[in-house]
């Protein structure tokens, strides 16, 4: 049984050329080993305007161990002045799937 746990960080991206590159990146650095990316639309407010854009959502699958370092790789690479980098606790992940992403990330 795989004893390390996994975690998804979730960031937005302006355009799907930054959102692209921060995926390959960061599976081909072995910080996340897999990167799910979605067109949303996000309203928010920004230097006191409420904003409504499109932007990809970046789902970047990771350890708890690596989340450290994936976490700096996209405060220091992503284009938005304050990125969205927020992380949530995989609580149930099959032992398989488990093995996979500390494998691919190793």
């Amino acid at each position: 049984m795989v004893a390390m746990k996994g975690v998804i960080l979730i960031s937005t991206y302006p355009d799907e050329a930054s959102v692209l590159k921060a995926a390959k990146d960061a599976v081909d650095s072995r910080l996340a080993a897999c990167v799910n990316i979605a067109r949303v639309r996000s309203i928010y407010r920004w230097e006191g305007k409420v904003e409504d854009a499109e932007e990809y959502l970046a789902l970047f699958k990771t350890t708890e161990d690596s989340l450290p370092r994936l976490k700096e790789f996209i405060a220091s690479s992503h284009p938005y002045t304050v990125p969205e980098i927020v992380s949530i606790a995989m609580d149930s992940v099959s032992e398989r799937y488990m093995a996979w992403m500390v494998e691919s990330i190793g």
